[in-house]
């Protein structure tokens, strides 16, 4: 959907429109910004507007006397007023939004976030012309909006400065959206209303109020999704390989049209409708190293409105989905990761989650894979199961790539990247000059990266697509490696990945394809 927009360039080091801002660089306030200015003609025409944080460059080094997770910065912005919003670290106060994620070094003064559209906005009601912009640092173990800004003395932070853009909320059409803001410390269980189990990785919220956190958009609609975004995390032990990587579950909601792939078994092939993987993260090597994340587009799962308050648990899953994460103890665990729910506009998704890591050489109900894992066939996908609110609705679909979550097996620095096709669908003839007769039902999704000697996760948005006619409800899919050029070769095994697929259907009519069009993107 297409629409208005506005701008606003905040810098901490402008002379132009300066800011105050404290002698630790954890506190700043830009005064009197003029949102009429800012939103133009948008200003008298809506009464809610989002807000999109776009990009964050940081400049010269800061200084650290406390230890290494005070590198670890979230710009809270204040003075606006938000809604829509459960914000675990400031106690489901609305005064702060966290707009952006900083992995912050005392040895090198490179720092350029650069925020893909992920799904990040935060919705505010237009009030007061003019307002004070108050940004104040928290890092993970801070509690509590009291806190906020209030860092040991002796940290000294960088000057910032943030791009972010502004666009209307029109109701039933475009950019409704809620955030929750999810905090792993331990320490405020009853603060946030939730309990923790299993070795502290399920966090249940047995009475999570999905109407206060969707408050302007939950009485209007019946279909939602949420999506993971962005992540900071402080290390939590010496990790290497495939234990780096903590898989994000998510039970509770209702989800629909949703199979993710779960266990073991050879026999056949599971799939776990109420268990979706929402998302996942890469953990550091080591206790001292962090990450933080704000550019990876995870897939939506979608998900129908049931009851009100919700018994909610997130769980951190291992890499292959086969167990609650065990790759180092999650004692004093910190983390936010931030979660985004929007209402389906007119445009039902569903969600495949599938992996090739109970595959073996030889054939089995399951499927099979070869033993340079440069092909994979898993058997017996209940489409009709997985896209079962729109399977009777068209006789086309797309279905996208929108994430891929790597193994350490499967990186490798001079195979980073690689050709990924897909064959078992009825997929609408393409043209691809990588093949000899330049036409192919083998659709070739696009180059898929998959890191560089490491874990790595990755979202792709609508990058890679392809169209299929609806066939039988049951198939077999082969996903296949190729490499971008006959050398080098693969040394490593590139398709021992977990992959996410978003599928939406395909209308004939060209009005709803033009519908269709505009709001199927998981993005807001």
């Amino acid at each position: 959907m297409l629409s208005q927009s506005g701008s606003l360039i905040l810098s901490t080091s402008s002379t132009v429109n300066p800011c105050t801002i404290n002698a630790q660089k954890t506190q700043f306030t830009f005064s009197n910004i003029d949102l009429k200015n800012v939103l133009g003609e948008m200003w008298d025409k809506y009464d809610i507007f989002a807000l999109k944080p776009v990009s964050l460059v940081t400049q010269g080094t800061i200084t650290l006397v406390s230890g290494s997770t005070y590198a670890m910065v979230c710009y809270n912005l204040a003075g606006l007023d938000w809604t829509n919003v459960k914000y675990d670290t400031a106690f489901n106060s609305k005064k702060y939004v966290p707009v952006v994620f900083s992995a912050s070094s005392s040895s090198s003064s490179i720092q350029n976030v650069v925020i893909t559209n992920t799904g990040q906005s935060f919705n505010f009601r237009k009030g007061q012309r003019f307002v004070d912009l108050e940004f104040s640092i928290s890092i993970p173990d801070t509690v509590g909006i009291q806190n906020f800004g209030v860092i040991a003395a002796g940290n000294i932070y960088n000057d910032a400065a943030f791009h972010f853009s502004f666009e209307p909320v029109i109701e039933g059409t475009m950019n409704e959206c809620a955030f929750f803001g999810f905090n792993t410390v331990q320490t405020i269980t009853s603060q946030v209303g939730r309990t923790i189990t299993a070795s502290n990785t399920e966090y249940n919220y047995a009475s999570f109020d999905m109407r206060d956190l969707c408050r302007d958009f939950w009485e209007k609609h019946d279909d939602f999704e949420i999506m993971m975004s962005s992540y900071n995390t402080v290390g939590i032990g010496t990790l290497s390989g495939n234990a780096r990587t903590m898989l994000i579950q998510m039970n509770g909601l209702n989800f629909v049209n949703n199979g993710t792939q779960q266990g073991s078994s050879t026999g056949r092939l599971q799939l776990n409708a109420e268990s979706p993987i929402i998302g996942g993260l890469v953990h550091a090597t080591a206790a001292s190293g962090h990450t933080a994340i704000n550019q990876v587009p995870f897939a939506p799962i979608q998900f129908k409105k049931d009851k009100d308050n919700v018994n909610l648990t997130i769980t951190f899953r291992n890499y292959d989905n086969n167990g609650n994460y065990n790759g180092t103890s999650l004692t004093n665990y910190r983390a936010v990761i931030s979660f985004y729910i929007k209402p389906i506009y007119k445009v039902e998704k569903a969600t495949l989650c599938i992996n090739p890591f109970f595959l073996t050489t030889t054939q089995t109900n399951l499927g099979i894979r070869n033993s340079a894992y440069t092909q994979l066939t898993i058997n017996n996908i209940d489409l009709r199961s997985v896209c079962r609110s729109m399977w009777d609705k068209y006789k086309k679909f797309n279905i996208f790539l929108t994430t891929t979550v790597s193994t350490n097996g499967s990186s490798n620095a001079n195979n980073g990247c690689f050709n990924l096709q897909m064959e078992g669908l009825d997929f609408i003839n393409q043209t691809a000059y990588i093949t000899s007769s330049g036409q192919t039902q083998v659709a070739t999704l696009g180059a898929v990266l998959v890191g560089n000697g490491a874990p790595y996760i990755g979202g792709h948005q609508c990058s890679y697509l392809t169209t299929f006619y609806k066939m039988e409800d049951v198939v077999s899919l082969t996903l296949t490696a190729t490499e971008l050029a006959p050398s080098p070769v693969f040394t490593n095994s590139p398709l021992e990945n977990m992959y996410i697929f978003t599928i939406v259907g395909v209308p004939e009519d060209e009005g709803q394809a033009k519908q269709l069009k505009e709001n199927w993107m998981p993005i807001v």
